[in-house]
């Protein structure tokens, strides 16, 4: 199937009449992840992987490394703004990122870890070279993950690198990485993009294409944040 023409693919009136009226501090900043951080840690402490512990909220407030508590976009831009760029510091954004990500379903993250642990020096090398080209290069930033249609990282995936990409920005309201997985590709095929794969397994070309649309549709709705429009297109199949 031939590359659609994204010059002709725009969101739907439902979409610019959600982004248009939404609170980005509420829909971005706060948009809150419940994870089990017990698991998580112990988790890390087993393959005594250096990152953590992972930090969350509990409903009062304050800051707790055990038991549930909830994770934030905020909390993980503040992360990432305070990241020195030393492999502790790159590998609890990836381990926070990772939490956000999977809420309760962590099926694949402990084969991830098991990656990271193999090489860790290495992991973290490919994951701040990432985050480095996310300001400027999507594209180049996404090869790096996944060089050659592979994980750089063994069960690190599209679904979950472009998150990590997406808050190494320490959401700059121009940052050009944005999130990228199969419901955010299936609802933009939905819209019209449709040679758009919606599993998964994109080049880094695709990821590139896409961060470009969203960042045209942010500018021509009156320079709004990019994110806004990947958050509708997640949770377009909610109701949004």
């Amino acid at each position: 199937m031939a590359p659609t023409d994204l010059s002709t693919v725009e969101p739907p009136q439902t979409c610019l009449t959600w982004v248009k009226s939404a609170n980005p501090r509420e829909v971005i900043l706060d948009h809150a992840i419940t994870v089990n951080l017990t698991w998580w840690n112990d988790a890390l402490h087993e393959r005594d992987l250096p990152g953590g512990p992972v930090i969350g909220r509990h409903s009062a407030g304050q800051r707790i490394d055990q038991g549930r508590a909830v994770i934030t976009r905020g909390d993980l831009f503040g992360l990432a703004a305070a990241s020195s760029g030393s492999p502790t510091d790159t590998l609890a954004l990836l381990w926070h990122t990772l939490a956000w990500g999977a809420g309760g379903k962590v099926r694949q993250v402990l084969n991830r870890m098991d990656s990271v642990a193999r090489d860790r020096s290495a992991a973290a090398l490919a994951l701040r070279t990432a985050a480095q080209s996310s300001h400027r290069d999507p594209e180049s930033a996404y090869d790096t993950l996944y060089p050659r249609g592979t994980p750089a990282i063994a069960h690190l995936g599209p679904a979950f690198f472009t998150k990590y990409l997406y808050f190494a920005g320490a959401g700059a309201p121009d940052h050009p990485s944005l999130i990228l997985d199969s419901r955010v590709a299936s609802a933009l095929v939905d819209i019209g993009w449709t040679s758009l794969h919606p599993e998964g397994g994109w080049p880094a070309e695709t990821y590139q294409r896409y961060c470009s649309l969203l960042a045209r549709w942010a500018q021509e709705t009156g320079n709004l944040r990019p994110d806004l429009f990947e958050r509708w297109l997640f949770d377009s199949s909610s109701g949004f």
